[in-house]
């Protein structure tokens, strides 16, 4: 965490020549995986520039691993909406998810392209209602985390004592109940 140490991370993602860059990629997503603190450390101007610039590199795992990099970055950043606007990481991300020719590459940025949404100017927001306002969120919503009661899970056969039967048009998804509508047996009658 000493200034000189993330210096010299940055120094080294920022300076190395082709081979080399290729091959930290991997462990520099590691420790940015790894410390927050180094991460927000690292995320600064060279830093975004070199990025950007090899998103355009011809090996489709450079690209891969550049986003995945990147979504570690902005994931963890306070300013992330500030670093979205200064560095159009949105536009540049979007492009990818259109028009690159690795499927893998295109899968990505479209799972990182929703959290990179620029925030709007204030004057433009209010006319938004809604999910368009929504839309316009620099933070993308998060996912409702479900508790073990309420994860779903198929009937037990146990339960019903046999093999369940699907009738008519029914499905298995259909005979998905609730953790807690399903009857347990007790431990006493064994």
């Amino acid at each position: 965490m000493k200034p000189d140490a993330l210096e010299a991370l940055l120094k080294c993602f920022v300076s190395a020549k082709a081979n080399s860059f290729e091959n930290l990629l991997d462990p520099f997503l590691k420790v940015c995986r790894i410390s927050t603190r180094i991460t927000i450390g690292i995320a600064k101007s060279q830093f975004f520039k070199r990025v950007i610039d090899r998103l355009a590199h011809s090996k489709a795992v450079v690209r891969l691993n550049l986003l995945r990099i990147l979504r570690t970055v902005c994931d963890v950043h306070p300013n992330r909406a500030i670093l979205v606007e200064r560095y159009g990481l949105h536009e540049i991300v979007a492009k990818l998810s259109k028009d690159d020719g690795a499927v893998l590459v295109r899968e990505l940025a479209r799972e990182i392209l929703p959290t990179l949404v620029p925030a709007l100017k204030p004057s433009s927001r209010s006319g938004l209602k809604g999910a368009d306002a929504a839309k316009g969120s620099s933070i993308a919503p998060r996912r409702a985390k479900r508790t073990a009661s309420e994860t779903s899970a198929i009937i037990p056969t146990t339960a019903l004592g046999s093999t369940p039967r699907l009738q008519g048009r029914e499905t298995w998804r259909e005979m998905r109940m609730k953790l807690g509508d399903i009857a347990w047996q007790s431990a006493k009658g064994q």
